[in-house]
């Protein structure tokens, strides 16, 4: 069937009607009409898939990514990085008025990103071939290179290509401004090729549930400004580096100074260590005892001594006197007994760091009832996808 496309949602897709039906096709873009067929139907929506453009928008352009089409990776290869950035600001305006009712003067101009080559970090899936799952499967797409990673992952992935992986499931890529990791998630029976032994820092293999160190010290060292950060095969470390350093700037800006920080959902103590500098005294709290561990390590690589990490959950300690809470939460947001906690330690400011847009909307209505929002900057850590960091500042009314 014909369809027009009216406008994009929040995963980049573009929105036709169909009998008065909401239809999600994807690589389409606002006022473009196309030949579709509809893939998926349920009483509200439908999803479609494009058999072939009718009439092309301006503002399309043309993917530099061959396997765009089939991928699961990237979900906006088709506009210019220009109008993606546009996108996704008004995306947050939208969707902040609709569960907040704050006002669109209040989102600030969005801060950009490296359009390709940003992620540090790439899991290739290994099925007979190498490469990344096809969307919406578990097939695996044949990739030779990826554009969103550094290029030293696209080097290793050149020689996975000549490898032997039988018994080799997943192949996990990390790399820093200096050093490089690989781990081979694999069974027994695997097979290593020897030249990764001089083209990588640290070299792993996970079987039976445990990791074997073939090479280097277990764990690669990245830096964020003037901090150092320890990363192991399971840490959790913001996959774009560049923009992890834009992110923990805007907080520390918006954070100012602190007596006692408390920073919620620390993970491996990222943005706390960061902001140890503008504080007298900074705690963490994580609920995963790894996180925890990582953190420590984080502390101690550092010589910092004015913060402390509390293995626990994020509504569930006993801390008080605090005057700033930075937050970054998993995409669900902040758990109900988190919310209410921090509403009951009454802090003066609050800085609120979020993934996901929606569920910052949902938060941010209860929380401005006690705050004032002051000001949100969306940060863009994801080019080519629907993806989109917000800092939002919050002081007591």
């Amino acid at each position: 069937m014909e369809v027009k496309i009216e406008k994009l949602d929040h995963q980049g897709r573009g929105i036709a009607f169909v009998g008065g039906v909401i239809t999600f096709i994807p690589n389409t873009l606002i006022d473009e009409t196309a030949d579709i067929r509809i893939v998926k139907r349920s009483k509200k929506v439908n999803e479609g898939q494009v058999i072939s453009l009718l009439t092309k928008s301006p503002k399309r352009v043309e993917s530099k990514c061959k396997y765009y089409s089939v991928c699961g990776g990237c979900d906006l290869m088709h506009i210019s990085y220009e109008d993606e950035l546009v996108y996704k600001e008004e995306k947050v305006k939208e969707v902040l008025a609709r569960f907040a009712n704050v006002d669109s003067s209040l989102v600030k101009s969005i801060v950009p990103n490296s359009e390709y080559n940003y992620r540090n970090k790439a899991t290739f899936q290994v099925k007979k071939n190498v490469g990344f799952y096809k969307k919406d499967t578990n097939d695996v797409v044949n990739i030779t290179k990826c554009l969103i990673v550094d290029n030293r992952i696209n080097e290793l992935l050149e020689i996975f290509k000549t490898m032997d992986i039988t018994n080799i499931y997943q192949i996990l890529v990390r790399v820093s401004k200096k050093e490089t990791m690989v781990v081979f998630k694999a069974d027994e029976g695997y097979k290593i090729n020897e030249s990764l032994f001089k083209n990588v820092d640290c070299l792993m293999v996970y079987v039976d549930k445990k990791y074997k160190n073939l090479k280097g010290s277990g764990y690669i060292t990245e830096e964020i400004g003037a901090y150092k950060f320890m990363i192991s095969p399971d840490s959790f470390f913001q996959v774009n580096t560049a923009g992890a350093y834009n992110l923990y700037s805007k907080v520390k800006e918006y954070v100012g100074s602190a007596d006692t920080l408390l920073d919620l959902y620390c993970g491996t103590g990222s943005i706390g260590i960061f902001l140890s500098d503008i504080s007298k005294k900074v705690i963490g709290v994580e609920i995963n005892e790894y996180a925890v561990a990582d953190a420590n390590r984080n502390k101690d690589l550092n010589k910092i001594n004015n913060i402390e990490f509390i293995c626990s959950d994020a509504g569930n300690i006993n801390v008080s006197n605090v005057d700033v809470v930075v937050v970054d939460p998993p995409r669900s947001g902040l758990l109900k007994d988190a919310l209410e906690y921090i509403i009951k330690l009454n802090p003066n400011k609050i800085v609120y760091v979020s993934c996901d847009p929606v569920t910052l909307g949902r938060d941010l209505k209860v929380l401005s009832e006690n705050y004032n929002i002051l000001e949100i900057t969306p940060v863009d850590m994801f080019s080519k996808t629907s993806h989109i960091e917000n800092v939002c500042k919050l002081v007591r009314k």
